[in-house]
């Protein structure tokens, strides 16, 4: 009795996989389930979510600005105050931004708003001015 040539594994684990069932895709095609068309047609998304938070870091670096001039004129209560209004803001723009980056609402405005929006942070204003030139402190305040 001759033996049968062992095949390799590979060739085994295939011809023992049921292959593709061409009567059931040939009558998919014939009732026209599979629509080719519909995959070409992507639709837009609106960039309002990365406009709004681009548009949110712009008024805190501006309110920021704001704070900085009514603390250099004495009213350091009243500058500290926006400046924590500021902080939440900034938070929220970069939320927005991020939101907006990942999500495809706006990607370029929302990635320009969360780097607006952490250079308008006043916590990273003061850690920059610290680093970067830490004798304009010596002169504020007094």
């Amino acid at each position: 009795m001759a033996r049968e040539p062992q095949q390799p594994a590979s060739r085994q684990r295939a011809s023992q996989r049921p292959g593709r069932d061409t009567d059931e895709f040939a009558r998919l095609m014939q009732q026209g389930t599979v629509d080719v068309r519909q995959s070409a047609v992507r639709r837009r998304r609106s960039p309002v979510v990365g406009k709004i938070a681009l548009g949110l870091a712009v008024v805190s670096a501006a309110v920021d600005a704001s704070a900085f001039a009514v603390f250099m004129g004495g009213d350091t209560e009243f500058a500290f105050g926006i400046c924590f209004v500021v902080v939440f803001l900034t938070l929220i723009a970069a939320v927005l931004g991020f939101v907006a980056a990942v999500g495809a609402l706006g990607r370029w405005y929302g990635a320009v708003g969360v780097v607006v929006a952490f250079f308008a942070n006043p916590v990273i204003l003061i850690v920059i001015v610290v680093f970067v030139a830490p004798e304009l402190l010596t002169g504020m305040g007094a």
